[in-house]
């Protein structure tokens, strides 16, 4: 016989198959693949079954035999590092002394698919049953993207029971963790593709992910993120429109014990933190950006706004980190009419995590800040929403694109996915702040240009990236307290750099014996 079969290895280990279970399989004929059938994937996918045991061949997959045996040991080993598929799951590769090209191929028990458990119009269980199907997946599911930073298809497809209710991933392919925007898409499919997940089911569902995010995750931050995923979905079936909102609902405040402190869960569609500040559409709107515990700054410019009669405005993230007044900041920032919203410092401070993400100057603020800002003034900082939805614009810390909106910057190599995303969200501008670069990226009939100057129309211009520099930590080089003012009216914005007394401020954080990197930032001399 010219074919001949090696077996790679099983993910538990021993396989219990033997040459013999996979060659019948395959002389057999192989199953036709339908969307919405038993057996579902890609055209190049073969699917061989009997009553028992099921066999895979990666028809895409083509190379040689030596190539073809060390790809089916790599993706071995990846699958026992995971531990989510069938611990039988044994791949093997199949070889023909009269062809060039080797199968790879896998076999493993043949185990229920969940999508014909949970059919769309009638499920098979009870929906409680079925409820706890699902609970199954996403504990997995958030499992695997908490501590491997992996995604999973999200199809019910891709997911199997065994006759005991195990549940295993039964797709061979894994991708890179999105945060969360797959997922509320997918979830988006479920609301869409089963009529049953409505009213209390719907509820319930909702509160089992809640759940979910807090163990596997620890950060109530993500419950915002995934709210605001699926804020972006439209469901054409009212039921399932406000089954939809009834979820979303659900992602609100519990008591959650941090290692520093306990903090109530940020409410994911509004925030305490803001209930009294409000766009009113007046003619001028304030633009304040990172802050950074630095109050003679804030102070100079709010003083300035005093005087020039400005009432409306956003603080575009990072009220502390940096500088030696946090709670200080904080306290006149509770004060303020303005729109406060959410920057990775102020989560980390609020939340102890900053272990990772930080350098080492900012981790060792974060550090001393812990002590200096009480429980109350945490959960100010913890309740503070990421993202604010204007008339035709937004406001985040970080970028549009990034569902936390508070870690990724706004550059050179981001601006133009990021003005992608506006366009494609029809949202004219968005203020950001984290870059500490005053400036916009505006795209005119698909041209696109960088703006540095210190007046900026924005009447020509249909879509925008506008940052107002830092308040507290500039970065190019012009000390001086940075922000801008928005003339609605004019559809002008202002660049400003006002002088404040930073000598005293330079002495404190040196006897503080702050990192010596950041009182020269406040110079202008990095």
């Amino acid at each position: 016989m010219s074919k001949k079969i090696e077996l790679i290895g099983a993910v538990g280990g021993d396989s219990p198959y033997q040459i013999a279970d996979i060659e019948p399989l395959l002389a057999s004929e192989n199953k036709a693949l339908a969307h919405g059938q038993v057996f579902t994937g890609r055209v190049c996918t073969q699917i061989y079954t009997n009553e028992t045991d099921l066999v895979k061949i990666r028809q895409e997959i083509k190379l040689d035999a030596y190539s073809a045996q060390r790809w089916a040991v790599q993706m071995l080993a990846k699958e026992q590092g995971y531990q989510i598929h069938h611990p039988h799951k044994t791949w093997f590769v199949q070889t023909d002394t009269e062809q060039s090209v080797a199968l790879i191929g896998s076999i493993c028990p043949h185990l229920r698919p969940l999508h014909t458990l949970i059919k769309v119009a009638n499920p098979t269980e009870p929906l409680d049953y079925c409820l706890r199907h699902l609970e199954r997946l996403f504990d997995l599911y958030f499992r695997v993207a908490s501590e491997m930073n992996i995604r999973l298809d999200e199809g019910l497809s891709n997911f199997a029971l065994t006759a005991n209710d195990q549940l295993y991933y039964v797709d061979d392919d894994i991708y890179a963790w999105d945060r969360f925007v797959t997922c509320g898409q997918m979830l988006g499919i479920y609301f869409r593709a089963l009529p049953w997940l409505r009213g209390k089911i719907a509820v319930n569902l909702g509160h089992i992910l809640h759940d979910l995010m807090i163990k596997h995750f620890n950060d109530p931050q993500y419950l915002m993120v995934l709210a605001e995923q699926l804020r972006n979905i439209y469901l054409t079936a009212p039921e399932a429109q406000a089954a939809l909102s009834d979820f979303i609902h659900t992602l609100k405040p519990k008591t959650i014990h941090f290692p520093a402190v306990t903090l109530t869960e940020q409410t994911a569609p509004t925030s305490p933190a803001n209930k009294n500040n409000k766009e009113n559409n007046g003619r001028y709107f304030a633009l304040l950006a990172d802050i950074h515990a630095n109050l003679p700054a804030l102070d100079t410019v709010l003083n300035f706004l005093a005087e020039q009669q400005v009432e409306e405005g956003i603080v575009l993230g990072d009220v502390v980190g940096y500088g030696p007044h946090p709670a200080a900041c904080v306290s006149r920032l509770q004060n303020s009419p303005f729109i406060i919203l959410k920057g990775n410092h102020d989560h980390a401070l609020a939340t102890g995590h900053f272990k990772k993400g930080f350098s080492s100057s900012a981790a060792w603020v974060l550090e001393w800040s812990m002590t200096r800002v009480d429980d109350a003034q945490k959960q100010w900082l913890n309740d503070l929403p990421s993202v604010w939805h204007g008339e035709g614009w937004m406001g985040v810390h970080g970028a549009p694109i990034d569902p936390t909106f508070f870690n990724a910057y706004v550059y050179e190599m981001t601006y133009h996915d990021n003005l992608n995303w506006l366009a494609e969200k029809k949202v004219t501008h968005c203020f950001h702040g984290h870059s500490h670069q005053p400036g916009a990226y505006l795209r005119s009939k698909r041209k696109e240009y960088r703006y540095i100057e210190p007046l900026l129309s924005l009447a020509d211009f249909e879509h925008g990236l506008i940052c107002p520099g830092s308040v507290g930590q500039p970065r190019n080089r012009q000390p001086g307290a940075q922000f801008a003012i928005y003339d609605r009216q004019e559809q002008v914005i202002r660049y400003y750099c006002l002088p404040y007394a930073v000598e005293p401020l330079i002495e404190e954080m040196a006897d503080q014996r702050f990192p010596d990197t950041l009182i020269k930032l406040l110079l202008g001399q990095l």
